[in-house]
C-alpha cells in the first residue's frame, strides 16, 4: 500500500502542479483579453487537438498494451510505432502551409494569422515527441521525471504568456504565442531525453507487431475521433451557432473545471498499469471493486465541494467572465465521469474488446450533438455545458454496462444513486439563485462522506495487507 501510494504521489506532482499553473494562467488570461479575444485563442488549441485526432490511429494506445511485453526491447518497439504517427504529421503540415490563409480564416476569422498556422503547423511533429515520449515514462512506471515534464510545459506557457504580454501585445496572439512555444520546446526536451537513442530511420520494420498494433489500435480510431467530437463539437457549435464571446465564456469556464481535471490525470496515469498488474497477477475482484467505489466516492465528494465555492470562479476569471459561474458546473460532469469510469471500464481492455469504444462514443457524441443543437440556441454556453454533461453520464454508463458484462458483476446501485444526487446539484447551480443550491450541495457532500466512510477503512486494510 505504502509502494502504491509513493509511486501515485511522484505522477500526481507534475499534474497538481501543472493545475496550479493553469489556474494562474487562465485568469492572467482572461483578466487582459476579452471574451471575444480569448474565443479565439480556443480556436487555436481546438485546431490542435483536431490535428492529432488523425495522427496517432491507435498506436498510442498499442504502445501501452505491448510495452511489458517488449520490456527489453522498447527502443524497438518505439521505432516501430513512432513512424506513423510521423508520416501522418508531415501529410497534415504540407496541408496546413500550403493553404495558411483559408486555415486563419477559420479559426480567427481573419486570413492575416499566418504565424499563428506556421506554429500550429510547427507544434504538431513535437506533439508526437511529447506524447510518446510521456506515454514511455509513464509505463516505466518513473514519476518524478513525468512530473517534471508535465510542470515544465505549463510553466513555460505561463512564463511566455507574461512575457509577451508586457513586451508585445495583450491579444490572443500572445497567448496562442506562448501556448505554441511551451508545445515545441517540451517536445524537443521529451525527444533528446527518452528517444535519442532510439532508431527511427534504420530500425528494420518489425511487419507482425505493427499488423498486431494496428489490429489493436484502428478499431480506436473511430472511437477516437467520437471521443473528439464529445469533447469538442461544444466548441465548435458554439462558434458556428453564437460568436466568439459566447465560446470564450464557455472556454474559461472549461479551463477551470480542468482544475478538477487534475485528479482524474493523477488517478488515471497509475492506474491504468496498475490495473494492468494487477490483472496480469490475477488478483482477486475485490481489489477493483474497492478502487471502484474509492474513486467514486472522491469524485463525487469533489464535485459537491467545489460547487459550494464556485463564487470564488467569478472572482478569479474577473467581472467580463463572471457569466462563466453558470456553465461550469455541468461542464464538472466531464472529469467526474470519465474518471469513474476508469476503474468501472478496464474490463474491456482486459479483454481486448476495444471495438465496443465505438458503440460506447457514439451514443455519447451522438447525445452530445443533439443537445448542443437544440439547447445552445436558446441557453448558449449554459445550453452546451448540459450537452457536455448529460453526454458523459451516457458515456460513463455505456463504459460501465459493457465492462461488466464481460468482466465480472459489480454492484452498480450507488453509482445510480450518484449519478441522480450529481444532477440534481449541477441542475440547482445552473438555474437556481440563493441559498437552496449551496444547502443541497453541503448536505450531498456530508452524507457522501459519513456513508463511505467504513468502506473507505475496509479498502485500506485490503490494500495494506498485500502491499
Amino acid at each position: 500500500m505504502i509502494s502504491i501510494l509513493k509511486k501515485l504521489g511522484a505522477f500526481s506532482i507534475g499534474p497538481i502542479v501543472s493545475a496550479f499553473l493553469g489556474f494562474i494562467t487562465v485568469p492572467l488570461i482572461t483578466n487582459f483579453i476579452t471574451t471575444d479575444e480569448y474565443g479565439r485563442c480556443s480556436m487555436f488549441t481546438l485546431a490542435q487537438s483536431a490535428a492529432a485526432l488523425s495522427i496517432y490511429l491507435g498506436l498510442d494506445q498499442a504502445f501501452v498494451r505491448e510495452f511489458h511485453s517488449f520490456s527489453d526491447k522498447i527502443e524497438h518497439l518505439m521505432a516501430n510505432v513512432i513512424r506513423i504517427p510521423l508520416c501522418m504529421v508531415l501529410f497534415i503540415d504540407i496541408v496546413i502551409l500550403c493553404i495558411p490563409s483559408r486555415i486563419s480564416m477559420i479559426l480567427f476569422d481573419t486570413p492575416n494569422e499566418h504565424l499563428a498556422v506556421y506554429l500550429l503547423a510547427l507544434m504538431l511533429p513535437c506533439m508526437v515527441f511529447e506524447n510518446f515520449g510521456l506515454l514511455k515514462i509513464r509505463m516505466e512506471e518513473r514519476g518524478l521525471q513525468y512530473s517534471f515534464f508535465v510542470i515544465l510545459l505549463k510553466a513555460l506557457t505561463l512564463v511566455f504568456t507574461v512575457l509577451l504580454f508586457l513586451s508585445y501585445e495583450k491579444s490572443f496572439r500572445s497567448a496562442v504565442y506562448a501556448i505554441a512555444a511551451a508545445e515545441i520546446i517540451t517536445g524537443l526536451a521529451l525527444f533528446f531525453a527518452t528517444m535519442r537513442h532510439v532508431p527511427l530511420l534504420t530500425e528494420p520494420i518489425d511487419r507482425v507487431l505493427m499488423e498486431r498494433m494496428l489490429r489493436f489500435g484502428l478499431p480506436l480510431l473511430p472511437a477516437t475521433m467520437l471521443g473528439w467530437g464529445l469533447t469538442s463539437m461544444d466548441k465548435v457549435m458554439l462558434r458556428t451557432m453564437c460568436n466568439y464571446s459566447e465560446l470564450g465564456l464557455y472556454s474559461a469556464a472549461y479551463k477551470i473545471v480542468n482544475v478538477l481535471g487534475v485528479v482524474q490525470t493523477c488517478f488515471t496515469l497509475y492506474w491504468v498499469p496498475l490495473a494492468f498488474r494487477w490483472y496480469g497477477e490475477k488478483r482477486d475482484d475485490r481489489y477493483f471493486s474497492a478502487a471502484n467505489e474509492i474513486v467514486a466516492c472522491i469524485m463525487c465528494a469533489m464535485c459537491f465541494g467545489v460547487l459550494l465555492c464556485k463564487d470564488l470562479v467569478a472572482l478569479i476569471l474577473g467581472t467580463n467572465f463572471a457569466r462563466a459561474v453558470y456553465i461550469f458546473p455541468f461542464i464538472m460532469l466531464y472529469p467526474i465521469m470519465y474518471t469513474m469510469s476508469e476503474t468501472t471500464a478496464v474490463g474491456i481492455s482486459f479483454a481486448r474488446k476495444t471495438g465496443y469504444n465505438i458503440l460506447i462514443s457514439s451514443i455519447s457524441a451522438g447525445t452530445n450533438i443533439i443537445l448542443n443543437y437544440l439547447l445552445i440556441p436558446d441557453l448558449g454556453g449554459v445550453g452546451a455545458a448540459v450537452a457536455t454533461g448529460v453526454s458523459y453520464l451516457s458515456f460513463f454508463w455505456g463504459r460501465t454496462l459493457i465492462s461488466r458484462k464481460i468482466w465480472y458483476h459489480f454492484r452498480i446501485e450507488k453509482y445510480l444513486l450518484y449519478t441522480i444526487v450529481i444532477l440534481v446539484n449541477c441542475g440547482l447551480h445552473t438555474f437556481v439563485l440563493g441559498w437552496v443550491p449551496y444547502a443541497v450541495s453541503a448536505v450531498s457532500l456530508l452524507l457522501t462522506v459519513l456513508i463511505n466512510w467504513k468502506m473507505a477503512k475496509n479498502a485500506y486494510k485490503l490494500f495494506k495487507e498485500t502491499g
